[in-house]
């Protein structure tokens, strides 16, 4: 996955932040699919064709997802090439609705709530929610629709995955092939580890960052030491042996209970220390203000940053997505769990007019490798150059532009085949073989396929999510005057918000999936 360039956009930490999780995984990748061979785990694929033609008239698809970077001027472009095919396929054009990072939630929110129609839309547990999509009614359940057009999902989807998109019996998402357990990391400028002869490789937690922290501070008067955003927590704060449930309450993946994550030790150490980084001037001041993680990131103005969606051992993820020589060392690898399966996913609209047009559009593009890395990667000779082979070849290794030269990209698991990502310089062929690999060996959660029903508590949920979203700027950056006063005081406003009558709820609803699984 490209590390892409994201999370794009908005970029979340691995594991479990300190009250909420927030991470998209931001990914662009390619290699040879396994098929599925597990079919009882996955959808029954239908042979039956349609007693009409499905294509007959022509439509247009709408998709909505957020800006994947900010220069995207080549949208018209990609769109004509890809449209010619689209238009001879299914006698559809598509159009993307790319919404500026910063105001994507509200918008599609507000969007979904006035009912307006729309055709396809990006949703992960992070972003666009996928679970308060359902309860709300705004996403359209797939599963005939998946029998009658979708053969080719249906063909290469993680049979596991299913089971992180289905609610009360019903398919309502589209997962996408994503590293189910992307292993995060430190991230620092090459040329400030070179210069002062920092030994990166031998970090492993927030305290060992210290001394290039305070060596940056004391020599680098125009660098900012370490990255931190309102939304985008530093590596190092995540907390790998617990998968969030809700904002403020986690699973111990050792202990198989649930937690207020406040509670946890470790989160509240490495908030600790990242409320001292703050006070000793390694963080921007205005840190909490600051949403766009991915604009601060690619500004080069800071000395260490997180990983752009995943660890890659030569640093080359972070180097192409931020557009600067990084260097990178392993921070943790979280447990595959319901919400790291649908880190991204494509949901139709319940308001579509075209829903079938939409499904099979999305079959085309799993099927496909040509439109897929069209939409994916842009247009020949303008976004990209072939290296070896042609665009005709099943896999030919290309090179994308990337930093300020980069004017288009959507990544591959927002469109869904990751693993027919072209070999490029977003990812080789070997990266994403070894993906795939740890997603077919990685240790899953023990929540794997729990999907937590909020609305017995849709009001208490509502009311810590208000508390969340005041405190996690804070608690990301570092930025409390009094570290152990502000956490108690958080921790008293989420009981009074009713966080205890949720994790009751919670524990009943996991006593009753355990019981049927």
């Amino acid at each position: 996955m490209k590390g892409q360039k994201v999370k794009a956009s908005k970029w979340f930490g691995p594991g479990t932040s300190v009250l909420l999780a927030t991470t998209i995984v931001i990914s662009g990748c390619s290699t040879t699919e396994k098929k599925n061979e597990s079919a009882s785990a996955s959808p029954v694929a239908s042979t039956a064709a349609a007693t009409t033609n499905p294509t007959k008239d022509f439509v247009d698809i709408s998709w909505f997802m957020p800006k994947p970077i900010d220069n995207m001027k080549d949208q018209e472009a990609v769109e004509a090439v890809a449209n010619k095919l689209i238009k001879e396929k299914i006698n559809a054009n598509v159009h993307f609705n790319l919404i500026d990072n910063a105001g994507w939630e509200d918008k599609i929110k507000l969007k979904s709530a006035a009912g307006e129609p729309y055709d396809l839309v990006f949703t992960s547990n992070t972003s666009n929610n996928l679970n308060a999509n359902v309860q709300k009614g705004a996403f359209m359940p797939l599963d005939d629709l998946l029998q009658k057009y979708g053969q080719n999902i249906l063909k290469k989807v993680d049979p596991r995955a299913w089971k992180a998109v289905t609610y009360k019996g019903k398919i309502m998402a589209i997962p996408a092939q994503t590293p189910y357990s992307p292993a995060s990391a430190y991230v620092f400028k090459k040329d400030l580890v070179e210069k002062y002869k920092f030994d990166y490789k031998n970090v492993k937690s927030l305290s060992d960052l210290e001394p290039f922290l305070k060596t940056i501070k004391e020599n680098e008067p125009n660098m900012i030491p370490v990255i931190a955003t309102a939304n985008g927590a530093t590596s190092g704060v995540g907390l790998p042996d617990y998968t969030t449930v809700v904002g403020g309450i986690s699973f111990s993946e050792k202990e198989g209970k649930f937690v207020k994550t406040l509670d946890i030790p470790q989160n509240y150490e490495n908030y600790r220390i990242m409320n001292d980084f703050y006070k000793k001037g390694y963080i921007a001041k205005d840190a909490a203000i600051k949403t766009d993680y991915l604009a601060e990131a690619k500004s080069g103005k800071y000395a260490v940053l997180r990983d752009s969606g995943g660890y890659t051992e030569d640093g080359s993820k972070s180097t192409s997505t931020y557009g600067f020589p990084t260097v990178e060392t392993f921070s943790s690898q979280p447990t595959i769990s319901t919400a790291s399966m649908t880190a991204a996913a494509t949901a139709i609209s319940a308001t579509s007019k075209n829903p079938e047009r939409a499904m099979m559009l999305l079959d085309y593009i799993w099927s496909d490798k040509y439109l897929l890395n069209t939409l994916a990667y842009g247009v020949e000779g303008k976004n990209y150059t072939v290296k070896s082979g042609t665009v005709k070849d099943p896999n030919p290794t290309i090179e994308a532009k990337t930093g300020a030269e980069q004017t288009w990209a959507i990544w591959h698991n927002w469109l869904g085949p990751l693993w027919d990502q072209w070999d490029s310089n977003w990812n080789s062929t070997k990266a994403l073989e070894a993906m795939r690999k740890t997603n077919e060996n990685g240790k899953a959660s023990g929540l794997l396929g729990f999907v937590f029903n909020n609305e017995p508590v849709k009001t208490e949920i509502a009311q810590i999510g208000a508390v969340n979203k005041e405190a996690n700027p804070i608690f990301t950056t570092g930025s409390m005057p009094d570290y152990a006063k502000y956490v108690e005081d958080t921790k008293k406003k989420l009981v009074d918000a009713g966080i205890d009558k949720i994790m009751a709820e919670i524990q009943k609803q996991y006593d009753a999936w355990k019981a049927g699984n």
